[in-house]
């Protein structure tokens, strides 16, 4: 099969993410505690500093490549040759700035080192991104998605021999590097298998003209949100230290681990916002309101009941010597509440037509951030940057709920109904979890918490007998279609 449904590649795909992210954050804890609190910040921090130039390499040429391969797939080898020709261009340009950028700042030989190598995994990431783009325009996630998992347990192969061996620091990015040349060599030869396209020295001076005029818009909103993300990653690698930065690496990767949520839902609405935005654009209101209700359900009672066991997991997960994490946390778990609903209004007003709007708030946020990061690192270390992230988050989602609400119909009221009906559970929750953790092994605790929270939202009407009938008839399609 050369395509698949919506529904398919968004479950190849979301599946990928998840056992990725799961990987991830097992290897990051195992990674944590074998080199402890300092090295882990400069491993941290090398991978933060590329991660920010990963949007220069691409440019925004990625779901440019992708849409019109789709609306033109006669054309998509002449599109995919330029773009990836243009990616080399891009990528190298990337790369100098990086090597620039360390060397101006001055970071020590060993980060710099380090920051190198974690460059050439930005390289090959952008190149595999061009052959990717153009399965995603052939509505074929499966490959991608595969490389996804495949590039995360070879970074975990590696990775884990290195440190079981010792080997210097450089090797724990080079799990990352060497994964990346491998997914990129894999990718171009089922690109080239399944539907004949593979690289030729050609180059359409015409379609780069055109593609970098769509992209700008693209690539100005990933770089801003790019500097927004790691932003403070970058100004505590120049006021704190190398272990305040060990410190938030915890913080951060847990926080970090649970975006994929709001990232997969945001992704299902958009197509959605936007088709309604030209046949019902009444219908937008309601949608918007059932997505915000359905991440209430999901981020209030995640963020307050990681926030309860905040302290016995990271003391037991993570070790003794990263307690410094555990108040950053809790402020991060608050602040991830405002940074998932922000996803959403973020798709709506791309949705309408309002990408500028979306553009400047994004812009608004990260001039917030600085300045607060600024003023507050000095004086509160690490909590002060998540004190930041919680304040940008709170204008981000606020000022992106007014705008939206001057675009469409969005009733409040709802809101504040769906809000009451999530939110007083899982503090609840959060208060009985934490009580629990003071005498009993986290994990039982967060098991007792999720019965508990389900019990509560079934009173209040978030769960109510028609969701469970609907979801045991599924349940007993899903056996039949298997017998």
């Amino acid at each position: 099969m050369s395509s698949y449904t919506v529904a398919q590649n968004t479950s190849f795909l979301t599946v990928a993410s998840v056992l990725q992210k799961v990987i991830s954050f097992f290897y990051f804890i195992f990674v944590a505690r074998i080199i402890q609190v300092e090295n882990t910040g400069v491993y941290f921090f090398a991978i933060s500093f590329t991660t920010i130039f990963t949007v220069v390499a691409d440019f925004g040429m990625g779901p440019v490549l992708t849409r019109e391969a789709a609306r033109f797939p006669d054309e998509s080898e002449s599109y995919f040759t330029t773009v990836f020709w243009t990616k080399i261009m891009f990528g190298l340009g990337a790369y100098l700035l990086i090597v620039l950028f360390a060397n101006i700042l001055k970071y020590p030989e060993l980060t710099k080192t380090l920051i190198y190598v974690s460059g050439i995994t930005m390289f090959f990431d952008s190149l595999a991104g061009a052959f990717n783009s153009i399965f995603r325009a052939k509505k074929n996630l499966v490959y991608e998605s595969m490389g996804i998992i495949g590039s995360q347990f070879i970074t975990l192969l590696i990775g884990t021999f290195a440190l079981l061996n010792h080997w210097p620091l450089v090797w724990l990015i080079l799990a990352y590097a060497i994964p990346s040349f491998l997914n990129l060599i894999y990718i171009s030869g089922f690109l080239k298998k399944v539907y004949g396209i593979g690289v030729r020295f050609a180059w359409n001076a015409q379609i780069f003209k055109i593609f970098i005029a769509i992209a700008l818009p693209f690539a100005l909103a990933g770089i801003i949100g790019r500097f927004y993300s790691y932003s403070d990653s970058l100004l505590m690698s120049k006021l704190l230290s190398a272990k305040e930065l060990g410190w938030w690496s915890v913080p951060y990767k847990i926080a970090f681990a649970f975006q994929f949520i709001p990232v997969a839902l945001s992704a299902s609405v958009y197509p959605v916002f936007s088709s309604l935005f030209l046949t019902n654009k009444m219908a937008i209101g309601p949608l918007f309101e059932k997505s915000w209700r359905y991440l209430f359900a999901i981020i209030f009672p995640v963020a307050f009941g990681l926030i309860a066991i905040a302290d016995p997991v990271v003391r037991r997960v993570f070790g003794q010597e990263f307690s410094p994490s555990i108040t950053p946390l809790r402020f991060l778990l608050v602040s991830l509440i405002f940074g998932f609903l922000s996803f959403i209004t973020g798709a709506l007003l791309n949705a309408v037509n309002k990408q500028k709007t979306q553009t400047a708030l994004m812009a608004l946020v990260l001039l917030v951030n600085v300045i607060l990061n600024i003023i507050l690192l000095p004086r509160l270390g690490i909590t002060g940057a998540a004190i930041s992230a919680l304040a940008s988050n709170v204008v981000l989602c606020l000022a992106g709920l007014y705008f939206a609400a001057r675009q469409v119909s969005i009733n409040l009221k709802n809101i504040i109904k769906y809000i009451n009906q999530t939110l007083w559970p899982a503090l609840i929750m959060g208060a009985v979890v934490y009580y629990l953790s003071e005498k009993l092994h986290y994990i039982p605790t967060i098991l007792i918490g999720g019965v508990i929270y389900f019990i509560l939202i079934y009173f209040t009407g978030v769960f109510n007998k028609q969701n469970i009938t609907i979801i045991l008839s599924k349940v007993r399609l899903s056996s039949r279609a298997r017998q």
